[in-house]
This record gives structure tokens, sequence and C-alpha cells, in this order.
């Protein structure tokens, strides 16, 4: 390797021209260490520093990668490529103020970087600035690649927000059968919002059908929605064999005396994001989202010991402080398919507060039937197989009735949107036995992120309007009733 002296300028980009020769080559370990060695003599030159940046984030070394991000935009601000990283690296780490900032800052320095406006968009709508997010998405639609895919998130965020030429517009794309599936589907869920939300009910539920129909056909190998039903119905069937009362009895009792957590179990559409987001209003609860963590603990089984089980609580815990918890506050984790854990939770932690989020039958389908889902959920675009997931999840919960009784505290969406001052109350003091606050009350104006498909209704006082929803589209819905059969809501 050649040498060069601090000040040798030529030396120096010779080596970064040799570092970024290995690093192209697949030779990371050599490409950093020429880099480092660079950044030793010159911490001057931002190069070596922000190449070792990209490199902490192919390794998933994120913290890292911001500290060095943050030092090179700090000296260099112009460097469009490190603004955008660092707000990608915010945004992989949950700090989405300063994702936000730093997307911000680079689309200041290139106007015309589209990935980077629309992440600064999404960002924006996370942070509960859906107005500032539809003007960043304004601008995208200007671009005739990136028309379609900007109305929609506009419609999604806000469906009065699409103005009459840009419905003709919308309408006029949807029909379009050529244009490529994703964003086809995209906007027909889109459309059936701007639709629904100008009372054109009929129109909205072909728009909704048409998105459904189209999505579950794109799905394919493991996402197959049977593939998926068989695998949930396994699923299901095993956690009800195992989680006897014998097995419960034998295994509880010696584990984790912490009631840190609070585990929002239910379907989608639920009203979990609501209960959250009231929750984590108070001082001392934090959100923390749909973490996903303890599916991912129990990938690989149940542990069959009680010192197993109280090695997983503190697995768990230990998991929930990389992701934001300040271990002093309670939490929220509202990873939904947790209620098929609801006996492993009661295993780990048996002090925790486990809520149940309880929405109608009717109108949790059908708002699962309008949604467009980010990822996984297969089983929820098509009326008879969300019957079939709704009811494969009614067992379940009754299962937890019967071997945990009074373990679940159930919060009915219907009452909290009826009654809120009351059930806030109820929900804050007697379910999570906190203090009262009275910021519970204003949950709405909570700056914290919302990242879940609800971001937009949350950040809004409560509003009955979703509350029988479905009977706009009764007629349409009879699959739906005759699947559910006695689980659909009673006649009106």
């Amino acid at each position: 390797m050649p040498t060069t002296q601090p000040g040798d300028a030529a030396g120096r980009s010779r080596r970064l021209d040799e570092a970024a020769a290995h690093f192209r080559a697949g030779r990371v370990d050599a490409a950093a260490q020429i880099y480092r060695s660079v950044e030793r003599e010159a911490p001057e030159d931002v190069r070596a520093a922000y190449s070792l940046a990209v490199i902490d984030i192919g390794k998933g070394r994120l913290a890292r990668a911001r500290q060095r991000l943050e030092a090179v935009v700090a000296r260099e601000p112009g460097l469009v490529a490190a603004q955008h990283n660092l707000g990608a690296v915010c945004q992989q780490l949950g700090a989405w103020s300063e994702a936000a900032h730093a997307y911000s800052r680079a689309t200041a320095l290139r106007p015309e970087a589209t990935d980077t406006r629309a992440a600064l968009a999404v960002a924006l709508a996370i942070l509960g600035r859906p107005e500032e997010a539809i003007a960043q998405h304004r601008v995208l639609a200007r671009d005739p690649g990136q028309r379609w895919a900007a109305l929609t998130r506009i419609a999604l965020l806000d469906a009065g927000a699409i103005d009459e030429s840009e419905l003709a517009w919308m309408r006029q794309a949807a029909a379009d059968e050529d244009m490529e599936a994703g964003t086809r589907t995209g906007l027909l869920f889109g459309l059936g919002d701007v639709l629904e939300a100008r009372g054109l009910h009929d129109e909205a539920f072909r728009a909704y059908a048409e998105g459904n129909r189209l999505k579950r056909a794109g799905l394919a190998g493991a996402s197959q929605p049977g593939a998926v039903a068989d695998a949930n119905e396994a699923a299901a069937r095993y956690v009800r064999d195992l989680f006897s009362p014998m097995f419960l009895a034998r295994l509880g009792g010696r584990a984790s005396g912490s009631s840190a957590p609070i585990f929002v179990v239910g379907m989608p559409r639920s009203g979990s994001t609501l209960i959250e987001q009231i929750l984590s209003s108070h001082p001392d609860v934090q959100g923390l989202g749909e973490t996903g963590v303890l599916p991912e603990l129990l990938a690989a089984g149940y542990p069959d010991t009680a010192a197993g089980f109280r090695d997983l609580g503190a697995r768990y815990l230990t998991a929930m402080r990389r992701r934001g918890w300040d271990g002093a506050s309670r939490f929220v984790d509202k990873t939904l398919e947790n209620y098929l854990h609801v006996g492993a939770i009661h295993l780990m932690f048996p002090r925790a507060l486990i809520l149940h989020s309880d929405r109608d039958a009717m109108d949790v389908c059908f708002a699962c039937y309008r949604q467009l889902f980010v990822s996984g959920n297969e089983t929820l675009y098509d009326l008879a197989d969300i019957a079939a997931e709704y009811r494969r999840y009614r067992r379940l919960m009754d299962h937890w009735r019967v071997v945990l009784p009074a373990r679940v505290v159930d919060v009915a969406y219907d009452d909290l949107v009826a009654d809120p001052e009351r059930k806030i109350l109820a929900l804050v003091t007697e379910s999570a036995g906190l203090d009262w606050d009275p910021a519970c009350l204003r949950f709405f104006e909570q700056a914290a992120a919302v990242r879940t498909s609800s971001a937009t209704q949350v950040r809004r006082p409560i509003y009955r309007s979703s509350v029988q929803r479905w009977r706009r589209h009764a007629e349409d819905l009879q699959p739906l009733v005759a699947a559910l059969g006695d689980l659909a809501s009673p006649p009106s």
C-alpha cells in the first residue's frame, strides 16, 4: 500500500480510489481498513468518513452510521448523498423527526430527487404533519412517472384533499388494465377512499373490490392466501393444544415481576392505534408501536420450562431497550398478532397488562377490506378469507378466556368512541393502574411518530363516523355476513 504524508491530497485520493475498487469488488474489510487509515490522517476529509458510514449501513451498524453521517453533514452540509442517507438511517432507527430534517435538507439541495422527496413525505405523515406531506406529494404528482403513486398517497392521507380534476385522472387511470399492477392496485384503494368520502358508495365498493382482487391475484408462493391461511390455522391449533390449564399451571409463577409491558392484541383496523395513543400520552408510558419482537423471539418455538419463559422475558426486555424503551417507564407493544401468544406473555410477565382491542365484527372486517397493507396480512384481501381469519382469531381469544379467565382486558372500540371521557378514564386508571393525567384525553395532540395506517385518524379527536360504516355497503357485504354467521353484527 502506498504511503502518503497527511497533507498529500493526491496520495489520499489514490488511496480512496483503491478503497473504492476493493468495495466494488466486494472486499469490504480491505476497503474499510484504507478508509480508516485515511480518516485518521485527514479527519477534515469527509470522503473516508462517508464511505465508512456506507459500509456501516451495509453491515447493519445503524447507530454507528448515524454518528458518522452526522459528523459528515456537520462539516459538509451540502453533501446531498450524506443528507439522504442520514435521513434513511434515522428512519430505520425510528428517529422520525431527525429523518424528516435530513430529508428536507437533501430535498432543498436536490429538488429533482424524487426518492428523497417521497421519503420526506412519508416522514412528515408519520410525524402527524399531513398538510406538509400532501404538499410534497403534490410536487411529486407533477412528474408523470410519479403522478399515480403521489395521488394515491394524498388520497390515503386525506381523501377530501383530492380535487375534482385529480379525481377524474384517478378514475381514468384506475380503469387502465395495462397499468403496472402494483400501481393500479394502490390507485384503486385510494380511489375507493375518495369516492366514499364523496358519498359515492357503490362506485367506492367497486374500486375496493377490484383493488382487493388485483392484490390477491398478485400474491404468490409462500404468500398465497391459501398457504398463509393453512399456516395460520396450524399455528392457532398448536397454541390451543399446547397452552392447556395444566401446562400453564406447571410453568407459571416463577417468571419476571416486571409490569412494564402493556400488550395490545387483536385484529388489524380494530382501534389498537387509538388505544396506544391514549396510553402513550401519559407521561409514564412509552408507545413503541408494532415491534414484532415477541413473534421473532418465538420463531424457534415455545420454551418448555419455567426458566425458559423467564429467560425469554429477559431477552424481550433487552430487545425493547434496543427499540427505544428507557428501562423505567411502562411501554405499549401493539404487535397485534401477539393474540397468538397470550399464554406465553402470561408465563413471561404475570403482572403485564394484556389489552384486547375489540371491534364490531362487520366493521373490523370491512375496514380490513378497505386497507392495502404495507406487508403481510395476505388473508385479508377477500371477504371469505377475511371472515375465516376473523373466526380463527375469535376461537383463540375464546380459548384464552377459558384457560386464563380475566387475564385479558377487552377494550371495546364502540364503547370508547361512544363515551370517550369515561372510557379513557377507566382505561388509564382502572385497566392500566396509572394516575390520571388529562393529556390522555388530548391524545391527538401527541407529537410522537405513528407508523400504522391509522396515523392520520389518531391525530384527530375521537369521531363516530367509522361505527357501523359497513352498513353503507350492506348489500355488497352479504357474502361477508354469511361467512361470519353468528359473529356478524345483529340487524339494525
